[in-house]
């Protein structure tokens, strides 16, 4: 079984996106090659540490790695439900499938630099047996870093049943986000540190003592004392070691069996959203009102439209720490900004996200119907991201003191929200993308993937909104020498670009919608 589900595995990697085989590859190999790189090129007295730090980095990319790219290329447990298999087996199976790969063979490539690490640090006649011990090592390390990415993804798709699970998936992709776009503000004094690290190491920092008795650093523990002649101490560091691999190996193949239970937790509490719009009469008694209600009462129940509007809020929380740690304020202020710039990326797949749930359109389509979709969509998103924007916005104001950047923070956040709604739809209905349906998911990647209109709607949210950014930077920049009149010029365009960019997707997206409904609706089935 165990080379069937193999099979399988390498079957489904052949035929997902090409493109992104090569990025891991190549990132892979980067990855490796750093490794071994560091053995050498780190000074005798930093060795120890400079490795330790590389072995963390991996173990953090297979933590990480994981629940923040598609699961489309693993085996999921529940494609196995119906059949006559033994759990334990399938477990244990599903976990063998999961060195199947790039990741696998990169890691092992990776770890194998525990052997040069041996020879460099063998005294006498210890280089045969730190070679030996460096082997076991590194086996073990592999065995362990794989076991322990599948077992944090399945107490997180678990976990995505529960309301924490939702916050701590929340965290991830927000720090991942403000990492990739303000994360310059702490990468560059880390670079300029490089030479001073790899001369040093940790130097007076206790780092060291707290990283070497944790499962990467052990393989290092257990080296080093056979390389001074101790090897009871270094068998004791991978009996360890060994030890912690076969308590996450269990862990792993006790969750990697199908799960057919309840997919969300009962609430114990009628849901916020629901009291507020069933109170007094807030929305209008017709279709657009009835899509507004609908769509409000999903972003608020639904774990994984949730996901999305808290990723953003952690989003901008994250910026605004970036900018602390930077000593910049002013990107602080920024917070509000983020958070209204995930609005299209968001909602680049809201028909993809409801997946067949779509049938309910389509049997009711007419002309009002398909509009009344689009727009109710396009208010509910607005909303939802817009209220923790403006409330960012005004807390990192008053935090950092930068009310004179108002105008420009204001401004930026009104067309980011207003063309980000208009191309959500736009793309929601030209790159619908299937996912698993929502009653089916499990894992926080599980709401469809959509990669390559999620990078299109995060250019043209930040192009359309350029005559906004342009008198926003402006007013910036060059704010003591423009006439009084330029601030309210600048929310006057921002006002008109945001109307303009969210009329004109959502009449994009009424005319596509409206001429292949059926077809967008066979595509998600």
């Amino acid at each position: 079984m165990v080379g069937d589900l193999i099979r399988l595995k390498l079957a489904i990697q052949r035929h997902t996106v090409s493109w992104k085989r090569v990025l891991g590859l190549v990132a892979g190999v980067l990855g490796a090659a750093a490794t071994w790189a560091a053995v050498f090129v780190a000074e005798p007295a930093s060795r120890t540490d400079v490795l330790l730090l590389v072995l963390a980095c991996w173990t953090a990319g297979w933590l990480v790695g994981p629940v923040l790219t598609s699961g489309a290329a693993m085996l999921r447990p529940e494609y196995f439900t119906l059949l006559p298999l033994a759990r334990r087996g399938l477990g244990a199976g599903l976990l063998a499938s999961a060195f199947a790969g790039v990741g696998g063979a990169v890691t092992t490539i990776a770890a194998l630099a525990l052997i040069p690490y041996a020879l460099a640090t063998a005294t006498g006649g210890t280089a045969i047996a730190s070679v030996a011990v460096a082997l076991v090592g590194a086996v073990l390390l592999v065995v362990f870093l794989v076991a322990l990415s599948r077992t944090v993804y399945a107490l997180l798709g678990a976990a995505m049943r529960t309301h924490l699970g939702v916050e701590l998936a929340a965290v991830q992709y927000g720090l991942l986000l403000s990492s990739m776009t303000a994360g310059w503000a702490i990468v560059r004094p880390v670079l300029e540190s490089i030479p001073a690290f790899l001369r040093d190491g940790f130097g007076t920092v206790p780092a060291r003592a707290a990283l070497e008795w944790t499962p990467f650093g052990l393989p290092l523990r257990a080296v080093g004392e056979m390389a001074a002649g101790r090897p009871i101490p270094a068998l004791g560091s991978l009996a360890l070691l060994a030890g912690a691999t076969a308590a996450v190996t269990t862990a792993a193949i006790v969750l990697l069996t199908p799960h057919v239970g309840a997919r969300t937790a009962r609430r114990r509490r009628r849901p916020l959203g629901g009291r507020v719009l069933t109170r007094a009469r807030l929305l209008p008694a017709s279709p657009l009102g009835a899509v507004v209600g609908k769509e409000l009462r999903t972003w608020w129940r639904d774990p994984w439209r949730s996901l999305e509007v808290r990723s953003a809020i952690w989003f901008g929380v994250f910026i605004a720490i970036y900018g602390a740690i930077a000593g910049v304020p002013e990107i602080a202020g920024l917070a509000g900004a983020a958070v209204a710039l995930t609005v299209a990326l968001s909602g680049a797949n809201l028909y993809g996200q409801d997946g067949t749930a779509l049938w309910q359109l389509v049997v009711a389509e007419s002309p009002a119907t398909v509009r009344a979709d689009v727009r109710g969509r396009q208010i509910a998103i607005t909303v939802l991201f817009g209220l923790p924007a403006l409330v960012l916005s005004a807390a990192m104001m008053a935090v950092t003191g930068i009310f004179t950047y108002a105008v420009p923070i204001l401004a930026v956040l009104i067309a980011l929200l207003g063309v980000g709604c208009g191309t959500a739809l736009v793309m929601s209905v030209l790159g619908a993308t299937p996912g698993v349906d929502p009653h089916r998911r499990v894992n926080a990647t599980d709401a469809g993937e959509n990669t390559a209109g999620i990078f299109a709607a995060f250019q043209l949210q930040l192009w359309a909104t350029a005559p906004t950014s342009a008198m926003a930077a402006t007013l910036t920049f060059a704010g003591d020498s423009l006439p009084a009149w330029f601030g309210a010029a600048t929310l006057a365009v921002a006002l008109v670009n945001a109307v303009a960019g969210a009329w004109l997707g959502g009449a994009l997206a009424t005319r596509r919608l409206a001429a292949r409904l059926p077809e967008t609706f066979a595509k998600l089935r």
